[in-house]
């Protein structure tokens, strides 16, 4: 499990890296960009990312899969022809009516900036493929370096077409352009993997791999694109039924929630899919790394969620800008939901692993059906705030539930899950009282400030001193020594 936890590392340091220059620029962002703005740029982010995860039919979890890397290779490939074609396609269809979709999301400058669907599309879906194939091949170091490259790119273009002329092409142009750099250190990692690819890949092994694994375009594509959707959908429907500003407060809100915890929870969701691949080929059983990676991800994303709900629209108004003060309010909505999705998303490959994919069907099926319904219900009544507990309740309720029955199936027992939550809950609770006395007594905001950041330190000092194999990788960090 040592191994584990130091990939996890090696891909955290890039995801902190990334983290904080994406924390640093996003202030100046927002005060480039209006809400409407980001608004527009988050439709068409959510259209891209629903085709992008269609792209792959889901062909690139099987690319773990394999005993052998020469059949992995050719999964790869298939994955490649498959984006090339699906992002031509789809990105073909919404150009042609693109004045349409404009109209019908409420947002007609959108049509104008669909010609980059195709474009965007094919970036994410290569970036997925490679990111896969270097998991398998346990460069986490290169994938670290990455996605350093992807936030620095896309941030600094976002804010030098700010700068000239602020609209959401610029920030179209920043997500190109992090897609690019990333593949850019993504391809120089396998070079030395396209001997592999020369000799291994072949007509008759593309068609092999396509039908043995052929689950995955049966089951799980339809999974993977109700889960987009699900996500994509409240973006999207907000847009309908209210404007492109409420649409960019949500945005903003989702998205500097879920940036630290999305990047650390992918970064374990990769090396435990490799890890749990290993162990289910190696043991049959996947209870023991489930177990461990369940305690370590409530252990570290239940703090910063409470900080966030005693705090987060000062938060937002001071580092955002006065005119983003209604994103805060949203992003302690959002936060609870957020929380069970850190912790249940990176385990869900546990599916893949065991190849129970019409489970995970399923339950994206509902999901999605579920927020469709509420989004409508919020939409009708025309208060967005509503709209938006609404839709944060359900999604606490299915992603709470995903993650007992992610237990159940591993065969950990759903109390220690349950004892995990509680006891780790207690102490982010006991460690924050002094911040929470703080907020009640209205202090000065430099104070609630200082406040925060210690008591943020003193909780992470006593998750690590609890966990001896975080211990000893800190400690190694420290001491800049590579395990």
């Amino acid at each position: 499990m040592s191994r584990f936890t130091t990939n996890v590392l090696k891909l955290v340091s890039g995801s902190v890296i990334a983290q904080a220059l994406g924390i640093l620029l996003v202030p100046i962002i927002t005060r480039l960009y209006s809400p409407g703005d980001y608004g527009a740029f988050q439709v068409f982010l959510s259209i891209s990312s629903i085709l992008a995860v269609l792209s792959c039919l889901s062909y690139h979890f099987a690319i773990m899969l394999p005993k052998e890397d020469e059949d992995s290779a050719n999964i790869v490939t298939l994955c490649i022809a498959l984006v090339s074609i699906i992002s031509v396609v789809s990105g073909g269809v919404f150009i042609l009516f693109s004045g349409w979709v404009g109209e019908v999301l409420n947002t007609p400058d959108l049509s104008q900036y669909l010609i980059f669907l195709p474009v965007v599309v094919f970036l994410n879906g290569l970036f997925v493929v490679v990111n896969y194939w270097l998991s398998r091949r346990v460069r986490f170091g290169t994938l670290a370096t990455a996605q350093v490259a992807n936030s620095v790119s896309s941030k600094f273009v976002q804010i030098g077409t700010g700068f000239g002329s602020a609209s959401p092409l610029g920030l179209i142009l920043g997500l190109i352009a992090g897609y690019g750099a990333a593949l850019l250190v993504m391809l120089r990692g396998i070079r030395e993997d396209l001997s592999l690819f020369r000799k291994a890949v072949s007509l008759d092994g593309i068609k092999r791999m396509a039908t043995r694994y052929r689950r995955f375009p049966l089951f799980t594509s339809w999974s993977t694109v109700a889960n987009s959707v699900s996500m994509q959908a409240a973006p999207l429907m907000l847009a309908a039924f209210f404007s492109p500003v409420v649409v960019g407060f949500y945005g903003m809100a989702h998205m500097v929630v879920n940036m630290p915890m999305s990047l650390i929870g992918s970064a374990t969701g990769q090396v435990f899919f490799q890890k749990a691949s290993e162990e289910k080929n190696r043991t049959g059983s996947v209870k023991t790394v489930v177990q461990e990676v369940h305690q370590r991800l409530v252990s570290i994303g239940i703090f910063p969620i409470l900080i966030l709900m005693i705090i987060g629209e000062e938060l937002f108004a001071l580092v955002l800008g006065a005119q983003w003060g209604p994103s805060g309010r949203f992003a302690c909505i959002l936060a609870p939901w957020l929380f069970l999705v850190f912790i249940a998303s990176p385990l869900s490959t546990i599916f893949s692993v065991l190849e129970r994919q019409t489970v995970d069907l399923s339950f994206n099926l509902l999901i999605l059906l579920s927020r469709i319904v509420v989004l409508y219900i919020g939409g009708t009544y025309g208060d967005p705030v509503v709209t938006l507990v609404l839709f944060s309740l359900t999604g606490v309720i299915f992603w709470g539930w995903m993650n007992l029955y992610i237990l159940k199936i591993s065969e950990v027992a759903f109390k220690s899950g349950l004892e995990d939550f509680l006891r780790f809950f207690l102490i982010a609770l006991a460690v924050a009282v002094p911040l929470i006395i703080v907020k009640y007594l209205s202090l000065p905001l430099y104070i609630l400030l200082i406040t925060a950041g210690i008591v943020t330190c003193v909780y992470y000092a006593i998750v690590i001193s609890r966990d001896p194999i975080l211990k000893k990788e800190f400690i190694v960090i420290l001491q800049g020594v590579r395990p």
